[in-house]
This record gives structure tokens, sequence and C-alpha cells, in this order.
């Protein structure tokens, strides 16, 4: 079939044949958009043709049969809801060297005779130009480290790897090594040890307990600065929680996800370091959170065959229970009011990262000895530029939430003024003395992030804070750190700048909503 080079993407000159799986037929609705052309002269019929868009082009190589020109072109077609990698074989003309129209005429695009094929160049530079108009902003054939959690989405996660991620990594061409976690750590165990010099990306096809588990192994290796310049992290989704792939791919079906990671522009991603008084120190790429949030989280783990309901039906609960949980909290302001983190979003909103290779200082942390060892955690002596957060508010807490990223699900973009790598962590705090009503006013205002702007929630920005969780109410609380269950004791947390590497679809978070709300 012959093709034509667009800026685009490739003009073909039939239709391509559906696409056929389990009884259903797809006709071109996908990567391949009907484009208007003409056959030549005054008054001619219009005919129309597909375009295979240069953005779902996954590999391009010349054809072994050595015709000039011919190349075996890999992309991706939807079928249903998901993309699946299909591959035709197209000559490959340009339109550079088009004749000069005729007065009175649309160009000529599907004619062979005014088409010519790209003037004296090789089949294999043809192809190489096509594969570097399909990868701007990243790179083709990376080498992936897959690991994957058998257990994540309610044990879906294998086939979902299968049936709807590998296909399309290996039209790709992408080195792809796989390994399946056997306990609870093993993700960890894998980033500390593995060759780092083989791989160019870790893909956790999971929910967002992997890239938690591989971030710290990373964390703990004596290389650890030059694995995170090295390694880019990434998520396909496959658990009850994929906050990375939504928040930094725009997706939660795994093979948009797996499309957007092989194209998506590299960035550095801020992380925070979680201390606690006896040096345990991990990091965190998404959230911490004590209260409302945590008790529905984490204390509906028996839950988790329900699927993400589970974390509805926890919510319900502790908003109708009236449950609160006291604690005290001092904080490292950078915006304290709504207008102050509206002005520091817009100018941080456009900040590109910063590439310079990372160094042991870059992990160093900045308030971890004035918490590390302390006999009372309360003690802000070393730390005078802190401040406590209303002892009122503290007291009747219903909601702690500070995090990194902007959707911590579907329906929840909780930290809609989230930024990559702007320094600074979001923290968002509700009190129960506002009522039941104002609460679920808020609640049901998460979709569009709108709840941050409600009078009875703040809404804050922080370079580090410290949570002492106090004696309440209820008998069990629980500290969640990246939806994962961390011990309850006091703990602290501050921002470590640009350490992470992922991919960001266009090269920034999701669109959350937030500029339009913000206030001068």
């Amino acid at each position: 079939m012959k093709a034509y080079l667009k800026d685009d993407g490739l003009l073909l000159e039939e239709p391509l044949p559906p696409v056929e799986s389990d009884g259903h037929r797809l006709f071109l609705n996908f990567g391949c958009v009907n484009v208007t052309v003409s056959t030549g002269g005054a008054g001619s019929a219009v005919s129309e043709s597909p375009v295979i868009k240069f953005k779902d082009i996954l590999w391009a190589q010349p054809c072994k049969t050595g015709i000039h020109n011919e190349l075996e072109i890999s992309y991706v077609r939807k079928l249903g809801d998901r993309l699946v990698a299909c591959t035709s074989v197209l000559t490959v003309y340009s339109l550079d060297s088009e004749p000069q129209k005729r007065e009175g005429t649309e160009d000529t695009l599907c004619n062979n005779n005014s088409a010519t094929k790209v003037s004296d160049e090789s089949t294999i530079f043809l192809s190489e130009k096509v594969l570097e108009r399909s990868y701007p902003e990243s790179e083709p054939g990376r080498s992936i480290m897959v690991i994957i959690n058998p257990h994540s989405g309610q044990g879906k996660a294998n086939k979902i790897y299968e049936t709807k991620v590998e296909p399309i990594l290996k039209a790709a061409q992408c080195k792809i090594t796989v390994a399946r976690t056997a306990y609870s750590g093993n993700a960890s165990d894998i980033a500390e040890n593995m060759n780092i010099d083989k791989y160019d990306m870790i893909l956790c096809a999971s929910g967002d307990g992997i890239p938690h588990e591989v971030i710290n192994g990373i964390y703990r290796r004596e290389d650890r600065a030059r694995a995170f310049d090295k390694l880019i992290i990434t998520q396909t989704p496959s658990g009850s929680g994929n906050a990375m792939s939504l928040s930094c791919l725009g997706t939660l079906e795994p093979s948009h996800a797996t499309l957007e990671l092989l194209k998506a522009a590299t960035v550095r991603n801020d992380l925070m370091a979680v201390c606690t008084q006896d040096a345990d120190v991990k990091l965190s790429f998404l959230s911490q959170t004590y209260g409302l949030i945590a008790q529905a989280d984490i204390g509906t783990e028996f839950m988790r065959w329900v699927g993400q309901e589970r974390f509805l039906l926890g919510v319900c609960y502790q908003v109708l229970s009236k449950s609160k949980y006291p604690c005290r909290i001092a904080v490292k302001y950078i915006a304290r009011t709504k207008t102050e983190l509206s002005q520091y979003y817009k100018k941080h909103l456009n900040d590109l990262s910063d590439f310079s290779p990372l160094s042991e200082e870059d992990f160093k942390l900045k308030y971890a000895d004035k918490f590390i060892g302390l006999e009372d955690a309360a003690d802000l002596s070393l730390l005078p530029d802190w401040e406590p957060l209303d002892e009122g508010v503290c007291s009747n807490m219903g909601i702690f939430y500070s995090g990194k990223m902007p959707y911590i699900s579907k329906d929840s973009n909780f930290f809609p003024a989230a930024l990559p790598n702007d320094g600074s962590i979001d923290v968002v705090v509700t009190d129960v003395r506002s009522g039941i009503s104002k609460t679920v006013d808020g609640l049901l205002s998460l979709d569009k992030g709108l709840h941050v702007w409600k009078d009875d929630v703040a809404h804050i920005k922080v370079e580090a804070f410290r949570v002492i969780p106090l004696p309440g109410p209820n008998d069990r609380n629980f500290i969640s750190v990246d939806g994962e269950n961390f011990k309850l004791r006091p703990f602290q947390v501050e921002i470590l700048k640009g350490i992470m590497k992922t991919v960001m679809s266009g090269g920034c978070y999701t669109e959350t909503g937030f500029l339009e709300q913000t206030k001068d």
C-alpha cells in the first residue's frame, strides 16, 4: 500500500482493513482520521483517505523484501475502549518534490505521477525519519524492566499486562525484562539490586504500591544518585490505586497508558522524605494522610476484593460517624492563604525540569536532624521558622492529607495545585466541626478539584511538616503513605526537589482546572 509523508503522519492511499477481535469489527476511527484530497482535475470527485498519526506509530523499519522505500510500520488502532498494536507494509513517498499546482486545481496527493519517492534517500534513512517524527519528546526502543504485582487489580495484573501492555511494548521494539513480585517488599529488593546500566525505565504494572517500593529500593542503593539519574519510573494501571498513571499519563486504561509512556516527555518530579524519631526514612511519591482518608483507605484493606468502591464505603462510614482524629501539627509554610497559593502556582506553573546530574548532596535532609532522636516530638525550639497549626482544628481533625501528585483516583482531584518540581508539598485540612453537610459538599467537589476553594477547607503549600497523632475516641487510627499502612507514630515530611525521573503527557501533570479558579 502507498503512503505519503505529511506533517502529522502518513497519508494512506487506501483505507486500512478493519480490526477484528471477539466478533467485533472496528473501522478506522483512531490514529487514522479522514482527510479530503483531490484526484487532480478541476471539478474532480473527492475521495477520503486515512492518516496514521505519528503519535500512534510505534516502530518503522525497512522491509525484508529490500524494495526501495518499503517500510514495515507498527502502530496502534482503537478497539473498543483500548488500543491494539497493528502492522502494515507501506511504500512511503514524499510530497517535498510535488510539481507546481495548476491554476484552478487542488494539490494532487494520491496520484503517483505527481508524488515522487524520496529522492536519493536510503530506505533506512527514511525509516529513521519516520521514527524521529514519531518520538519527538522521547526515545524509541527503550530497555524496560517491567515489575508486575500478580495480586494487584483483584489478581488481574498479569492478564492486564499480557493482553494490553506487552503487545504494544513489543510492537515498539522495546527490550523487555519481566519480574513478578513474590512477597511484600520484593519490588524494593529488585530495584535495589538490579543492574541499572541495562535499563532505561522501570515500568510498574501494578497499583501505586509497586512504584513506592521501587523508589525506596533505589533510595537504599549506594549509587542512588546515579540510579535516579539513569532510570525513568512509570506505571501502567493494574491496581486499586493508580494515581501515578492518572496524574502523569492522564488515563486509567492500560493500553492508552502504554502508548503515553512511550511517547511522553521525561520530567523531574519532587519526592518527599518521611522521617520518624528512630531514624527510619522512607521516600513517598504520592501522599501521606492521617484521619478520615487514612481510615477509609487502610481501614478497609479487608475489603480489597470489592475494588475501588471499598474506599467510597469507608469514607461514607467515617463521615456519618462524625469521627475526629486529634493530633498536633507544625509546618514550614510556603503559601498559607489561598491567594498566596494561587500566586505561587502561577509563578511556578511553567517551571522546567533541571536535568543536572544528581549528587549525594541532593538527598541531604534539611530538617531530619531536628526530629530524629528528639525526646519530645512537639518540641519546635530547633525550628524557629516553623509554625503550629491551630490547636482547635488539630483537636477536631477530620482530614489531614498531604501530597505531590494531583489525582489520587479517578474521581479524586485532591491536590489540583500540585506541580511536578516546584519544591512544595500540598496540604489539605478539614475540621469535623464544620458538620456533615459541608464535609459531604467538599467530598462531592473532589472530581473537579473545587473542594480546596471551600471556606471550611484549609489548602496550603509547605516545604515540610510534622504530625503527632494523639489518643482519641477511635479504637484504632491509621497513617497512610502512598496508600500503604505506616506505623502510627509521630512523623515528619520534607521535600526532596527533582529527584525522580518520570514521564508525563505534554511534560506536565494531567489538567486539574486549578488555573481557572486561581485568585489574584
